[in-house]
């Protein structure tokens, strides 16, 4: 097969990761299958050598503003493709050209767009430039994924949300569950030392679906506790939110913001925290779950199905939105190691799931799905 990565738009977050992950996998895969990855430079730096069927092009970011990154994606991604003789063109962390003239296969792995709970937030609390811009991307999505010959998503509960809004592509969507960075399986977590501090550690982008301010208000029922939130005060609306809160109800001094923390740094955070936190109301699929898992640390995360479908019996749930019972759900296992261990044993096992080379296999069956079926 020739396949052609379009990845310019995976710069960040779980998109990025993803790539880290699945590339070196997928070359070892298919070895001699050829490939052409366009990706951004300081991504291509962080992985390891490919095979000499595979062509690298760096990204430069030359594109600004979303009408030319539009174009390019839409005529000029369509003439590189042919002139590669591409068999299947993927695309990650963007579209797919709505005609590309080859079999395309369209990754949708941000769950937020299918959601009413999104769009209501939305239009609530966005300005009104940023409500129209959001509802201009919604319909190229929607365009791009019903011209998609395939479309990949993260977890079956995404597929779900897929299908009640678009219930048209139920038979073309593959679920490849995704896997976590080698380091955190390598990185197993144990109890920090007693007495010691109660660290819980909040691991997540500050965005609009995060719900640190209610992990914030959660502290008023948790003493002697400290919350580290990776990212920074001044990162976006909602962490700047965070911070006020804590400041507002005399917080402020047990949370803190550990910056912007590389990924390969992250096991060293979690090993300093007694358990990890994750507070949402909206996955796709919910990474840093996964890689508490990988360490075997134990999680409190929200009872939604993405984060029921990653975490199962190995993790403890909160409702969403309700501040006390996240901090029953932490108190509970600040107050029982022994159940905090047990649960950590359980994550361990179940985190050996998160694997990246499953996740390429279930990639690569897509691309040849979409080639056969127009093949």
């Amino acid at each position: 097969m020739r396949i052609l990565i379009s990845a310019a738009a995976a710069r960040m977050g779980g998109a990025r990761t993803h790539l880290l992950g699945l590339v070196p996998e997928l070359a070892q895969l298919a070895p001699d299958d050829a490939v052409l990855l366009i990706a951004q430079p300081d991504l291509i730096r962080e992985l390891p050598p490919l095979p000499s069927t595979w062509t690298v092009l760096a990204d430069r970011g030359q594109r600004q503003g979303a009408l030319r990154q539009l174009v390019w994606e839409q005529a000029v991604l369509p003439r590189l493709a042919a002139r590669w003789r591409a068999d299947v063109l993927v695309s990650f962390g963007s579209f797919v050209p709505l005609r590309a003239g080859c079999p395309t296969v369209l990754e949708a792995g941000n769950a937020l767009p299918f959601t009413r709970a999104y769009w209501q937030v939305l239009m609530q609390q966005s300005p009104v430039r940023t409500q129209a811009a959001e509802v201009l991307r919604w319909l190229l999505l929607r365009a791009s994924l019903q011209s998609a010959t395939r479309v990949l998503v993260p977890t079956r509960a995404m597929r779900q949300d897929v299908v009640t809004r678009l219930p048209e592509l139920g038979e073309r969507i593959d679920v490849a569950l995704w896997g976590v960075a080698a380091t955190f399986h390598q990185a197993p977590w144990s109890d920090p030392p007693w007495p010691g501090p109660n660290v819980i550690l909040g691991v997540s982008r500050h965005a609009i679906s995060k719900e640190f301010d209610v992990l914030v208000r959660s502290l008023l029922r948790l003493d002697d506790v400290q919350l580290v939130l990776t990212g920074t005060p001044d990162e976006s609306p909602w962490s700047r939110r965070s911070q006020a809160l804590a400041q507002q109800l005399g917080l402020d001094q047990r949370v803190c913001f550990a910056g912007d923390v590389p990924n390969r740094q992250l096991p060293d955070h979690l090993r300093r925290a007694r358990l990890l936190v994750f507070p949402t109301w909206c996955e796709s699929f919910g990474l840093p779950l996964a890689e508490a898992q990988a360490m075997g640390a134990p999680a409190v995360a929200a009872n939604i199905p993405a984060c029921r479908e990653v975490g199962g019996d190995a993790a403890r749930y909160y409702t969403p939105g309700d501040p006390d019972a996240l901090a029953e759900a932490i108190g509970g296992l600040l107050a029982d190691r022994s159940a905090r261990l047990e649960l950590a044993a359980a994550a361990r096992v179940r985190g050996q799931r998160w694997q990246w080379r499953s996740n390429a296999e279930a990639v690569y069956a897509s691309l040849r799905r979409a080639v056969g079926a127009t093949g």
